[in-house]
Order: structure tokens, then sequence, then C-alpha cells
């Protein structure tokens, strides 16, 4: 908040000064005038001047043009500071108003005007209060008046939407002497911060409730083996068919956050290499095949004649069509099959890879697609019953997650009752050039490639 009030401070004395400058010429005219009167010439009328070489009058004349050189040289030096400091608030992207002792606003930045939707002339000498409905804001800048500093995060409506700031109150001093003359409020906004907490608090709400579940399994399954199974061969058997399981799906959730946890960060590695996509459709072969076989369930491959090879992420790419396919095989119904389509389409910035899975099962109601991609995010009321083995919640946001690390997008659609379609499609590289390493991809290509 020190650069407002620099300026205020500023604008201040810059007015001090010309007003002394404005002074300064009054006594000039009224030093004449008394010169004049003190050798007679109150006396001698327009005609009869005031002799040139008056001694009195020259050591006047010469202390008073040396104080208006520096008076002028003052004013245009502060005019100056004035300009410079009103260019860099404006060029702030934080919200400044700065308020007067009538709570009138005495200057803004262009942020303040697009906040606020008003321009500066509309915005300069109107009553804070009329500006803000939020309480809070209005208690801070109440408080700044009085003496104290006050901040807190306060949402807000704005022409571009709800948005959350951190607002700082601060009290304005006055120019001279003790007090304060008004308030300062600056505006922060920390909407993508505020939804990162926010993101990361559900994260660990979540992950807690989902752990707790197979622990508090294994635990009873523990507990009743202590207390005498050993002796019963079918409940000991029960109780490490429930081991088991339990222990699979921590083994999968802990897969799942791991995969996550690198897809998120900002280091991680994109290695764009040679893909083989019959080596990758192999792969998913034998992977599911267990599942498959455990629900009848049969794997239909489509690769677009042609499409042997493209230049991708090899692990991000089989991770992306293996989160697919795990979250159709849990959702489909029992002896139908699920068809994966991989063909090439043509995108903005070039050729694509298009991964497709579709099963047959219950849908997913509209009003819930476009959350499905999010972490945890299980669709309870359309997917649950279809099979025991329950997800983690996580796969379609590791899918989101890698194709966005690939510079590419994901989608679905779903019919209620018939089944689900998901989809991501991520670029594909062009082949290098020969001054390029065999891991490049083209210099004006600006997706993210990491050694």
């Amino acid at each position: 908040c020190a650069l407002p009030i620099s300026l205020v401070a500023t604008w201040a004395t810059a007015g001090l000064a010309m007003s002394r400058q404005a002074r300064l010429a009054r006594l000039r005219g009224a030093a004449r005038r008394l010169v004049r009167a003190e050798a007679g010439g109150a006396d001698r009328g327009p005609e009869h001047p005031l002799p040139s070489h008056s001694p009195a009058l020259d050591v006047l004349e010469e202390s008073l043009s040396e104080l208006d050189v520096r008076v002028r040289r003052q004013v245009k030096d502060l005019a100056k500071q004035s300009r410079n400091l009103m260019s860099l608030i404006d060029s702030l992207d934080s919200p400044v108003l700065a308020t007067g002792g009538d709570n009138a606003v005495l200057l803004c930045n262009r942020a303040a005007q697009d906040l606020l939707g008003l321009p500066a002339d509309k915005l300069i000498g109107r009553d804070v209060r009329l500006l803000f409905t939020r309480r809070e804001v209005l208690e801070m800048h109440e408080r700044a008046r009085a003496g104290e500093v006050r901040r807190g995060q306060v949402r807000l409506t704005t022409p571009g939407g709800s948005r959350t700031f951190q607002v700082s109150a601060t009290p304005l001093p006055a120019a001279w002497g003790e007090g304060v003359f008004g308030a300062i409020l600056v505006m922060r906004d920390v909407t993508e911060l505020a939804q990162a907490v926010t993101v990361k608090t559900d994260f660990v709400a979540n992950a807690s409730h989902e752990l707790r579940t197979p622990v508090a399994a294994l635990k009873a399954a523990v507990e009743t083996l202590l207390d005498g199974a050993d002796d019963e061969p079918a409940m000991r058997r029960r109780m490490l068919e429930v081991c088991g399981k339990h222990i699979l799906r921590l083994e999968e959730m802990v897969r799942d956050l791991m995969d996550l946890s690198r897809l998120e960060s900002p280091d991680m590695p994109v290695n764009i290499g040679e893909v083989d996509l019959r080596d990758l459709v192999e792969a998913m072969h034998l992977s599911f095949e267990p599942a498959c076989k455990q629900r009848s369930l049969r794997l239909e491959f489509s690769v677009e004649p042609g499409l042997d090879t493209v230049r991708g992420d090899p692990k991000l790419l089989g991770l992306i069509l293996r989160n697919l396919i795990d979250n159709a095989t849990k959702y489909a119904y029992e002896k139908t099959a699920i068809v994966i389509r991989i063909t090439r389409v043509d995108g903005e910035g070039g050729p694509m890879l298009r991964l497709e899975v579709t099963d047959r099962g219950v849908g997913i109601p509209l009003a819930q697609q476009e959350r499905v991609f999010e972490r945890f995010y299980q669709v309870d009321p359309a997917r649950t019953g279809v099979t025991s083995k329950r997800g983690t919640g996580l796969g379609l946001a590791i899918v989101k997650h890698a194709t966005k690390a690939l510079g590419g997008r994901v989608g679905l659609t779903s019919v209620w009752g018939e089944g689900t379609t998901v989809w991501a499609e991520t670029p594909i590289a062009p082949e290098p050039s020969g001054d390029q390493d065999a891991q490049g991809v083209a210099a004006d290509d600006d997706r993210p490639l990491l050694p």
C-alpha cells in the first residue's frame, strides 16, 4: 500500500508547490508596490515609473526570481513523479482505491475500474459505500479510516463472474501533521489459489474416506481370525478372501494416487518416441484377460488401417488406454463387448490420435457427465450394482491429466440405459528433422517436452 500512499502525498505536495508559486507571484507584485511607495512612487503614476536602478528593488527582485525558479523546478519534478507513480499504479493487476475523509474516492487504477465496471470519471468522488455491498469490505474500510490495518478474503460478483479477493485495507495518513486522512483498499484476485486449496482439502477428505473402508474391513477380518476362526476352515477361508480383496483395492488405490501425483507435477517429463499400436493392443489384451473372463466380457479392438505406429509418449498413451478400458470393464453389463477404437483425426494444430472406448452399461445421467473426470467422483445411482468390483474414482481423472500433459483433450457421450463412450485425443508428434534428437519434436511445436 506504500505506492498509492506515496502517490496521494505527491499529488498533495504538488498542489502545495503550485499554491506557493501563485502566492510568490502575488508577493512579487506586492513588493514592487511597497518599494514604489517607499520611493514616492505612489504619487508618480504610470508615467513616472520607479527607477530600475533602485538597490532595494534589485535585491528583492533577485531573491524572488531565485525562489521562483526553485519553486517551478519543484513543481515540475513533483508533476513528473506524479505521472510516473500513476503509470505504475495503473499497471498493477490488483485493483487499488484511495478514499478521503468523506469516504469519497480520490484515485483508482485501471484494475479497479475493470472490477467495478465504471470509468475513472465515474469513480472519482463517488462514496465507496455505493461501490461495494459486501459488509466485510465496508467494515475493513471503516477500520482503516480509524487507523487500523485490516485484511480478509472476500468473494465478490464482478463483470467477469464471481471471484475471490484478498482485501487489504490500510489507513492513509494525513499529508501534514498527525492523524488519518482516509483509507486505501488493495484487492488481490486469489480465485485460483482459493480453488486449489479447496481441491486439496477435498482430495485429502476423499482419500481418507476411500482408505477407511478397506482398512476397516481388514481390521475386522484380522480380529475375526484372532478370535478363533482358525478352528473353522470355512470362516478362515472367507476372512482370508476378504483380506485379499481389500489388499488388492489398497494396491490399486495407491497405484492410482501415485500416477495422479506424477501427472499433476509440473516437472513430469514427456518423452516423445515411436509407439507401436499393435504392441499396445496386445498388452491391453493380456492385462485385462482375467477381468474380462470373470465377467464374460469381450474386448474388440478396431485400429484404423495403416495406423501401425505413431509418435507420442508410450507410457502416457498406455496409461490413458489402460484406465479407459479398466473403467469400462468395471461398469459394462456382463456378457457384452467393450469396443476400443484407435483412429487418426484432424485437429486445429495437426493430426490427433483418438482413443475411444465404448461399453454397454446403464450410462451416466446428463447432469453428472461433466463431473466424472473429477478425482474420487463416482456416479453411484447410475453405475452401482453392475459389478461388485468398485473403482477408486481416480481412473478418469488420471486420463484427463495424462491427456492434458500431452496437449490433448478428453470427453464422453452417454445414453441412459444403453452405455457410455469415453474418448481422449492427443497430438501426434511430427517426425524429427535431421538436426533434432530422436526424442524431440519439431522446434515450432509448443507442446510440453522435457528430457
